[in-house]
This record gives structure tokens, sequence and C-alpha cells, in this order.
């Protein structure tokens, strides 16, 4: 029987207005037999540590303070009696405005290096927006009940909406809506700032904002106010005016969710009770989430869609654990251009078994700006399930199928497709022949992997033979 063993892990969100770390304790064992590459499976999971929630430091409107996050982090590993020694997996990902930052790609690694191997990720609108609807539970509770769950994870500068049927994810829209679109001195009228969400719905109302000078709390009210209808106008399928100016690229119509969760920082203060708001307090955070979230229950009090609470809230973006599971590929691979390895963290998309080959091409061109990463120049993995089958009419059929869908898209790095079926070689060859473009391939097999799983490859062994793979699950508290 193998051996059980008990490992930490934690997880970092580095949002836009807030950053906190989640410290899980996880028990895994290898399910591998025999002397093979080991297989690991996770079999019992807990959080054993949640931090304080800190406001994420900055040294200016562009850049993050490094520093600052690393000592949050650094007393947080303190406080709940880790040493960083014994982390020996975990993930970070920087999210909502903050990975517009000058330098988050560099804090992200920074931070990453400080105690193991990562699940590293800066995420995109949409990306964030799904890992936020698994967080919460949202995903989860559509599975079980055969439901059509929306998440709204409300935060700083964003408000990302994951629209899940059956567990699977069909839909993500993303805007510019959050509680620090416009920021006050705590607990006055007093504008410290504001971003372009902020200064847009304040012209909106014909309201002037101006650093240094006070909002009326009228004025704070009616811009909550046109916040919250806005998002729900988008959640329903019919956006107003204020919605379609603050939207982060498309919206979907025709939304009918059965349920709605609200997480995130906005989120956390929309299950609050009513008398927790005042004139005194609206502005207790030096922002819009009081008032945001009361409007937005205001809002949604008067539709006829049942609201349920989450698993989390604030912490829905904080991943529980990245588990990791090192393989070597089959030995029927192909890679065009080996130089283009090694390289880290790419996630994977899953095709959805299809007999219409033109569905593949669509769901490629949707998914793929969905699940990439803040760096537009980067095509997530592609998944072939087994159940495409291996016939050589099949695979022809999906190498065009692909190719047709990678023209669709703005990223323009490598394409990497993972098999499960032993067909890595042929179908890497029949790609690179189908592809009008040039663009390197790289197609290995034998490999099992979700959708949100993310993988590393490595350079090639054994004469190009086989590459090593690590995949990394992320996993969450009600996963």
């Amino acid at each position: 029987m193998s051996k059980i063993e008990e490992i930490f892990s934690v997880g970092i969100d580095i949002g836009t207005t807030t950053t906190s770390v989640v410290i899980s304790k996880l028990k895994i064992k290898n399910v591998a037999s025999g002397f093979v590459v080991p297989k690991i499976e996770i079999i019992d999971k807990a959080i054993i540590y949640r931090s304080d929630v800190y406001f994420t430091p900055l040294l200016d409107e562009v850049t993050i303070n490094f520093k600052g996050i690393q000592e949050i982090v650094k007393d947080e590993y303190n406080r709940a009696r880790v040493d960083m020694e014994e982390i020996k997996t975990g993930a970070v990902i920087i999210t909502g405005d903050t990975a517009r930052k000058e330098n988050a790609e560099s804090v992200l690694k920074a931070i990453s290096r400080m105690a193991g191997s990562f699940v590293v990720a800066t995420a995109g609108p949409h990306l964030e927006a799904y890992i936020a609807g698994l967080g919460s539970g949202a995903a989860g509770y559509s599975a079980q009940n055969h439901a059509t769950v929306a998440n709204v994870d409300a935060g700083g500068g964003t408000t990302n909406i994951s629209i899940f049927a059956d567990g699977k994810l069909t839909a993500t829209i993303c805007a510019d809506i959050g509680g620090r679109l416009i920021r006050f001195e705590p607990w006055t009228n007093r504008v410290e700032g504001f971003i372009s969400g902020g200064e847009v719905t304040a012209q909106h109302l014909g309201i002037t904002l101006e650093k240094n000078k006070s909002l009326s709390i009228r004025d704070i009210n009616k811009i909550g106010g046109v916040l919250a209808e806005a998002l729900i106008s988008t959640l329903k399928g019919k956006p107003n005016t204020l919605a379609k100016a603050l939207a982060l690229g498309e919206l979907v119509e025709n939304i009918a969710p059965d349920y709605v969760m609200f997480s995130g920082g906005v989120g956390r203060l929309f299950y609050e009770e009513d008398d927790a708001y005042d004139e005194k307090t609206m502005t207790r955070f030096g922002d819009l989430g009081p008032v945001l979230a009361l409007e937005l229950k205001k809002a949604i009090d008067s539709e006829s869609i049942q609201v349920l609470k989450p698993d989390e809230t604030i912490y829905a973006t904080v991943i529980g654990a990245g588990v990791h599971t090192t393989e070597l590929s089959g030995s029927t691979i192909y890679v065009s251009d080996p130089e283009v390895l090694p390289f880290r963290d790419l996630p994977a998309i899953c095709l959805t078994e299809t007999d219409d080959f033109y569905d593949v091409t669509t769901e490629i061109a949707t998914k793929a700006d969905k699940f990439s990463s803040q760096d537009i120049s980067i095509l997530p993995a592609i998944v072939v399930p087994k159940t495409f089958g291996n016939s050589f009419y099949k695979i022809k059929s999906l190498a065009n199928a692909i190719a047709a869908g990678t023209r669709k898209v703005t990223q323009k790095g490598p394409l990497v497709v993972i098999c499960e079926d032993d067909i890595g070689k042929a179908f890497g060859n029949l790609l690179k022949n189908t592809l009008s473009q040039s663009r390197p391939v790289i197609s290995i097999d034998q490999l099992t992997m979700k959708e949100g799983d993310y993988i590393d490859i490595g350079a090639p062994l054994y004469d190009g033979g086989v590459v090593p793979v690590v995949i990394k699950t992320l996993v969450f508290s009600n996963s």
C-alpha cells in the first residue's frame, strides 16, 4: 500500500484592493504501481489558516510594492507557525487591476520563488472569473443540483461573472465595476483618487470628480446605485447603457441563471446586515465597497433571482493549493521546435466530444480568450480526450478543426496539444502540415488533464523521445 504523506500548501491572491493568504494541509499518496513515474492523488485536504485581508501595497498607481507583499507573506507564515521550508507547493495569482501593473510579472515570479514549486498566473479577467466561480462553490453547486448558477465576483477594480450549467462553464462576463473605482479618505467623503470606471460612472450621472474635493452622500449613493443597476442588467443579459460602457470585452445576452452567488470583497459586504451602514460608516474602507454592496442588495431584491451564500466570499480567488503531479509523456510525441521548450504554467482547455468539428473550432476560439493569462501571446494547451477516438479520419478532421480554431485567436505562441490517446506524433504532424501560418507545434500523448489545470513542459529527453511534464491542479476548500 502506498505511503500517505502530509504536505503544507499556500495560496496567495494579490488583488486590486486586497491581498490574502490561505495555508492548507493536504494528505497525498502515490497511486501509480511498481516503478513507473509517480502519480499523486489528493485523499484529504483542510484549510488550517486564513490570513487577515490586507490592502494590496502599491508604490504608485502603476507599481506593486514587492517588499510590502513579501512582508505580508512572511508575517502570515509566522502567525500560522509554518516554516517557509515546510511549504511544498501552492499557487500565487495576481488578479484584477493589479494584474495590469508594470511589474506584476516580476513580483509574481519573485513571490513564487519564496517557497517550493507554485502554480504562477497573472489572471486576466475571464480566467479570474472562472477561478472565483470554482472557489466560491458556484461550479460545485451547479453540478450537484443540475442548475445554472452565476457567480458574481465583485472586487476592487473589476467584477467578473462566471456562469455554470451542470457544473460546466458556459460564459464569463467582466466589467470595470468595483469598490475602488473611487477612493476616499477613510471615514470621510474627500476623494483621494479614481480610475477609469469611476470617471465614466460619474460622467454618466453628470457628477464631477476631483482629487481632494468632497462628494455629497447623495452623490455617493447615486454612484453606487447606478453601478448596481448596471451590474444587475448585465446579469440579466439585458445590459443598460452604463453596463455597455463599463464592459471589458463582449457582453452575453439572454442569461437566465437559476441562482446567483456573490464573492469578492464587495460580495462579502453584500451578505452583511443592512444596519452595518450609515452615513458615517459608508466610506470606512475608503472606497465605494459598502454603498455598492448595499445598492446591489436593493437592486437584486426587486428581481426574481434566488440568491445563495457561497462557501467563500473574499477568499474565493485564494487558491487552497496547487498540487503537482510529475509525469513523462508517451514516447510517440511531436515537437516541431525543441528550442521553445521548456515553459511553465500553461493553462489547459478540454475539447468537448462532438461529431460536428465546426463546434471544435468555435470552442477553441471562445475558450482561448477565457483561459489565457494576462499575457495574450500565450495560447492555452488543448486537451484531446480519448472519446474522440483514434481513427485516421477522426484525427485528420480534428486537426483541421484545431488549425481553424487557432486562426481565429489573437494568441501567437506555440500550439500545444495534449492527447489522452497514443496519437501524439501522428496528430502533431497533421497539425503542422495543416496550419497556414508559422507556429511551433508540440503534440504529446498519454497524459490526462482537467480543464483549468496548468502544465509545465521540459526540454526533450532520450533523443527527443519523451518530455518531462508537471501537471498542476488547483484545489479549493470546497472541491
